[in-house]
């Protein structure tokens, strides 16, 4: 026989999805000390009132220690709500979402500006995080998406170019590079050992390992920190800049000011509604990126003083216009981003824990293990997303002593030094070695 779990766990499309809502459902049922099978046993009278006193209960914690966040409450019901409905237990929620408490200013929503991004790009010397920078500011692609572009996903477009992003999945689309990113990207490409079509896009310092997720955020991360902007550094502020998704409200807001159609920036966003995306399997790379040019002055960073004054223009313009309607809807996006957030956090400790089952199994994990099994990347990314996951519990790592530290980053140098080793024996004369060399003097 089905059990109410089963029927609600299939209606669920995404792993991390299934992961964010049974750690949201299991927080409620340890607080009503009931559990799948028996709360929808319950009257729904007796369940509504139940469902009114938790909601009670989180805001009473809200008030003292700001956890949960006055912003997450819809994201926080959604799974209980949905696993009721799956298993046909219905009722209004319109009394139980009266007592959601008000939001808040969201924190970090500010887009970078032209200046920000030079002052990142003037902060390193790498060819790779350059190209990286340059790929986001022109692309506006999410940060999560960028390790499993390969190099054949970008294709030349008159001086730009065409990128599509998470191909062959059903989230398929395309967006644009401009020139001066394409440029930057091409010189990145030439120094790269391994550069075949089907290659990855982005590597690691090895320049042969390719990019995760963890470490694609860290070279943001890091860049902005040897930046030192003025823009709050990662503490959430109204006036703050959100690490990564500060270069897509950018790329938005600037393909709003420079007359491009709805639909074209939604699509390069990978933002669909209704047959949307069917429209443009229709639209050729030529079509997008005619489209794309109007905004390559705009999304340029080298630019001149002409161009800059048309921009200046064009920047009051779209705030007269456009900030009633970017203020609605991003207010009506918040609730998606809050989701999207636990989601992605979410997969990420699925995947840790995964990853590192031996640790995992007791009501809480064993962080003295997980310290000595993890990089120090990993635990940086860990204590980065364990407050969105478990925010009644500090499940944070502790980093540990200088020389713990140092105990791990050598793991990665003695990668490196395998992979000299092994071109020295093999006689390597294409520089590969010297590049190797050079990045062991950057550790």
């Amino acid at each position: 026989m089905v059990t109410p779990a089963q029927i609600f766990y299939e209606s669920l499309k995404t792993e991390a999805t299934k992961k964010a809502y049974k750690i949201g459902l299991e927080k409620f049922f340890e607080y009503a000390h009931e559990d799948y099978d028996s709360i929808i046993k319950l009257e729904s009278k007796k369940i509504k009132e139940i469902i009114k006193e938790y909601v009670i209960h989180k805001k009473d914690l809200t008030r003292k220690t700001g956890i949960p966040s006055p912003n997450s409450y819809n994201a926080m019901m959604t799974p209980i709500q949905s696993f009721l409905e799956m298993n046909e237990i219905e009722f209004s929620w319109k009394t139980i979402k009266s007592l959601y408490p008000p939001k808040i200013p969201t924190a970090n929503q500010l887009p970078y500006t032209d200046d920000d991004i030079r002052d990142l790009l003037g902060a390193t010397t790498s060819l790779r995080n350059k190209a990286f920078i340059h790929f986001l500011a022109s692309t506006g692609v999410r940060v999560g998406a960028t390790p499993d572009i390969r190099i054949e996903d970008v294709k030349e477009i008159e001086e730009g170019a065409v990128v599509t992003i998470y191909r062959d999945t059903t989230e398929e689309y395309r967006t644009c590079l401009t020139p001066e990113a394409y440029t930057c990207l091409k010189k990145y490409l030439e120094q790269r050992i391994e550069r075949e079509p089907d290659s990855v896009l982005f590597t690691r310092k090895n320049n042969l390992t390719p990019l995760t997720s963890t470490s694609a955020q860290d070279i943001v991360r890091n860049v902005r920190r040897q930046a030192k902007l003025s823009i709050d550094n990662g503490r959430k502020s109204r006036k703050g800049k959100s690490q990564n998704h500060a270069f897509r409200k950018r790329f938005e807001i600037t393909l709003a000011s420079c007359d491009l159609q709805q639909r074209f920036i939604d699509y390069m966003q990978g933002h669909f509604s209704g047959n949307s995306k069917a429209y443009f399997n229709g639209v050729s790379d030529e079509q997008l990126y005619t489209q794309f040019k109007r905004a390559i002055p705009s999304l340029t960073l080298d630019k001149s003083e002409k161009i800059e004054a048309e921009k200046e223009k064009e920047i009051r313009t779209i705030k007269e216009e456009y900030d009633g309607a970017l203020k609605e809807k991003l207010e009506q996006q918040d609730e998606l981003m809050q989701r999207m957030m636990l989601e992605l956090a979410s997969a990420k400790y699925f995947a840790y824990e995964t990853r590192y089952a031996e640790c995992f199994g007791g009501k809480n994990p064993d962080f003295k293990k997980l310290a000595k099994v993890m990089s120090n990347e990993e635990i940086e990314d860990w204590n980065r997303i364990i407050p969105i996951v478990q925010g009644e519990k500090n499940w944070t790592i502790p980093l540990g002593t200088k020389s713990e530290v140092l105990l791990r980053d050598s793991k990665e140098k003695r990668e490196i030094k395998d992979i000299i080793k092994i071109l020295k024996r093999r006689g390597d004369t294409s520089g590969n070695i010297q590049q190797l060399e050079k990045m062991l003097d950057e550790f």
